[in-house]
């Protein structure tokens, strides 16, 4: 009895210890789908397989089996291109997960750890149907999918720590379920060995009725009406109402209170080997569940309610075999537990008994591998309504039941690993599996992109090299543009206007000279005709500027449209602007005159010039004696050689006269002197005019800097004119260079966060692989150490 004794500690030891380590690797699996859902939010957008899910799913419909989803998931639930009924699903086992070393043989798939089909709990219900040749998965933008993913991995999350709190559980939760008038409360009353539960031919239970051993509750049998489970609280009489045996028929059928849930504390007499509730060892709770095709409520809670069940005993009516609300049941429990403990009732009503076993036998191959290949522990043909009879009559039950009801007992207490452990075991590599094909993925995923964009960058370093070197050269040749224009401009500019003020005199050459008389109106004349003829070249100057800042504007124009050559299509807003400009430079002309066009007079000194005496008179000695000289060599040149004969014959002749006649004679020779000097000077006054006015005007526009000044105006306005083309030529191939520096950034950006992401996923994949070698080791250790 000891030995009996330390045996069982020891099996509750190893069984408290597997409890610990499934724990840690379940918080693991959470911590791991939360870093992975992170990633995907913040930094990743995790690839999905989208349309190789779409290829395998259209070819796996014609063969008939296929791997399910792992989440729960209502029964109409539709996967992305399933069309029409659904067809039979064959969950994953935990020897189904594979290492991370496993690879295709196709070179296509070569990184890929599974097919993109045998996503499990990961696998999105897109809810879209697969049309043919369009692909409308591939069309769906990657943000939308990580959302999906996202609010997926929280769904997983959520599951696990319902996960946790079963295997944190001590007790053992057993749900009774199966189609209705299966017989499922006759069931449990005869595991009780007492009549609590109502049953009729008709259905009876309308709400779940959980029963528990009496022991739980001071050893008061008692019924609990619970409207609000989660606020359920056995010392607390304000969170249920009690209901008496009685009436628990009537409570049952019509739930008028609107219970969610009964909690029926009972009494089982019978010694601890012997009952299932009063087991000695673990907390048993039987939970009876209304018909699956009741109504879609109670389906639906009923689907629910298997993230908190250890064991599912399904019920199935011999008569009725596995109806399709029943098989859709089996398939979503399957997706987490691999063993469903199935119970054939009302046997005792089949006259062929052999073919009726081997029907729902082979039904139950196609629904369950697991479950048919433990068959002999796992499916039970009985009659619960004989067993009944037996029970009140106090005869031996049929020895079917006896075994159908110590099998439940081995499978919910003694191997309560498989029974309890082993779904969350499963999930979990469920879980670590399509981590690890999904890491896989994305790795070769970050490994594709960094491709591309290593291709992208080399493609476009070509571009970029010539860009820099186009804009260099561009700028160097807009730049000598407009300096090469100012230069001409204030060279033609200084040259002309000093070439002008230099020869003024030969301008008023063709003023008439009306005499004398008019010598003031002449002078005035003169004047106003040099300063037309000074205001007529630097309009010159200035329409020469015109012409010069046009040329500039052209040898631009000529420049941008290579630029443009070299666009790729991003400044064209740019380009057009610049296209505006150019229709406009025929027309130009007239505005740039207008801007360069002298304000008011050309010269201050000009606007305050007035005629005075000294213009008439000259009194520059050295041009009049030229002058004279000029005159007498005439003179003396005209005169006829008899005439120098004459004179000679006169000084001979003046040495015979006398001093007196000789005085006279000289003072008649420099009176006629005199007076023919007094008839040049008035005889050449229109020219002194025009050399004093002349020489008066130069010298006021040196001393004003007049030529400086306008060579000065015409290149600034020339320079003003010509820089905004060349700005704007500068500006718009910078904006094409840095729209290029933009895209490698990106490039580079895109690219180290691939590159990360390789190292990421890479680890993450070692990582998941690593954590479901642990939880499949709780497994193994089941198998090596024995039943718990």
């Amino acid at each position: 009895m000891n030995a009996s004794r330390q045996e069982q500690e020891m099996q509750q030891r190893v069984f408290a210890d597997k409890c610990q380590r499934l724990h840690t690797h379940l918080v693991g699996t959470k911590s791991l789908l939360r870093e992975i859902g992170e990633y995907n939010r913040s930094k990743w957008p995790v690839h999905y397989p989208l349309g190789r899910i779409a290829q395998a799913m259209t070819t796996s419909n014609s063969s008939g089996l296929r791997r399910t989803n792992s989440m729960l998931m209502s029964s109409d639930s539709t996967l992305v291109g399933e069309v029409g009924p659904t067809p039979m699903r064959r969950a994953m086992t935990v020897e189904d997960v594979p290492s991370s070393s496993s690879s295709s043989d196709s070179d296509a798939d070569a990184e890929r750890l599974l097919d993109a089909n045998d996503l499990s709990v990961l696998k999105l219900d897109l809810r879209v149907s697969y049309h043919g040749d369009s692909d409308v998965i591939g069309s769906l933008e990657e943000s939308s999918i990580a959302r999906l993913f996202d609010e997926r991995l929280m769904q997983c999350e959520a599951h696990i720590d319902k996960l946790i709190a079963r295997v944190t559980d001590k007790s053992s939760k057993i749900l009774v379920t199966g189609d209705l008038n299966a017989g499922k409360s006759t069931l449990v009353n005869a595991l009780l060995r007492r009549d609590i539960l109502p049953f009729d031919q008709q259905p009876c239970t309308m709400l779940f009725c959980e029963v528990v051993d009496a022991s739980l509750n001071g050893d008061v049998e008692e019924i609990h009406g619970i409207s609000d489970i989660s606020a359920y609280s056995q010392k607390d009489p304000r969170t249920y109402t009690r209901v008496s045996l009685p009436d628990l028929e009537d409570v049952v059928m019509e739930n008028s209170e609107q219970f969610q849930q009964l909690k029926i504390y009972t009494r089982d007499v019978r010694s601890d080997g012997a009952s299932l509730l009063h087991n000695g060892s673990v907390d048993v709770a039987l939970i009876d569940s209304p018909g699956l095709n009741r109504d879609s409520l109670k389906t639906t809670q009923l689907f629910a309610r298997q993230e908190e069940i250890d064991v599912v005993v399904f019920v199935v009516n011999a008569e009725n075999h596995f109806t399709l609300s029943g098989q859709d049941f089996l398939v979503s429990a399957g997706n987490e537990k691999a063993h469903i403990f199935i119970v054939v009732n009302r046997f005792d009503a089949i006259r062929r008994k052999d073919r009726c076993e081997r029907m729902i036998l082979d039904q139950i191959r196609e629904l369950s591998p697991l479950t048919y290949a433990e068959r002999s522990d796992l499916v039970h043909f009985v009659s619960a309504h004989e067993q009944l009879a037996a029970e009140r009559s106090g005869t031996q039950g049929a020895e079917s039941f006896s075994r159908m009801e110590k099998s439940l007992r081995s499978f919910a207490l003694e191997q309560r690993f498989k029974s309890k452990l082993a779904p969350a075991q499963r999930y979990a590599m469920n879980v670590l599996g399509d981590v690890q094909y999904l890491a896989a993925e994305n790795v070769a995923a970050a490994t594709k992109r960094i491709q591309e964009i290593n291709a992208l960058l080399r493609e476009s370093m070509p571009r970029y090299e010539t860009l820099l070197h186009e804009r260099t050269d561009t700028t160097r040749q807009a730049e000598a543009a407009l300096d090469d224009g100012c230069a001409e401009v204030r060279r033609h500019t200084a040259a002309h206007l000093t070439n002008t003020t230099r020869h003024l005199q030969d301008v008023a050459e063709k003023v008439a000279y009306p005499g004398l008389l008019s010598l003031w109106t002449y002078a005035e004349s003169v004047l106003l005709a040099m300063v037309r003829h000074l205001e007529h070249e630097v309009s010159e100057c200035d329409r020469f500027a015109c012409f010069t800042i046009q040329h500039a504007r052209a040898d631009l124009a000529r420049l941008e449209d290579h630029r443009r050559s070299l666009d790729d299509g991003e400044s064209k807003d740019a380009a057009s602007s610049w296209s505006c400009g150019d229709d406009d430079a025929s027309t130009s002309s007239s505005l740039t005159a207008s801007q360069l066009a002298p304000i008011g007079s050309i010269s201050n000194a000009l606007d305050t010039v007035q005629l005075e005496l000294s213009d008439f008179v000259d009194f520059d000695i050295a041009h009049n004696w030229a002058a004279l000289t000029s005159v007498s060599t005439a003179v003396t040149l005209l005169a006829s050689k008899s005439m120098a004969s004459n004179a000679l014959t006169l000084l001979r002749l003046s040495s015979t006269m006398g001093p007196h006649t000789a005085r006279r004679l000289m003072v008649a020779s420099a009176a006629l002197i005199g007076l023919g000097s007094v008839f040049y000077v008035l005889s050449d006054m229109d020219a002194t005019v025009r050399r004093k006015l002349s020489a008066r005007l130069e010298l006021m526009l040196d001393e004003e800097g007049f030529v400086h000044h306008h060579a000065e105006r015409l290149t600034t306005e020339a320079s003003r004119a010509i820089r905004p083309f060349v700005w704007h030529l500068q500006h718009t191939f910078q904006r094409m260079v840095e729209a290029e520096e933009h895209r490698r950034a990106d490039h580079l950006r895109r690219r180290h966060v691939a590159q990360d992401s390789q190292i990421y996923f890479d680890e993450l994949r070692i990582k998941a692989h690593s954590l479901a070698n642990l939880v499949r080791a709780v497994g193994n250790a089941d198998a090596a150490n024995g039943p718990f």
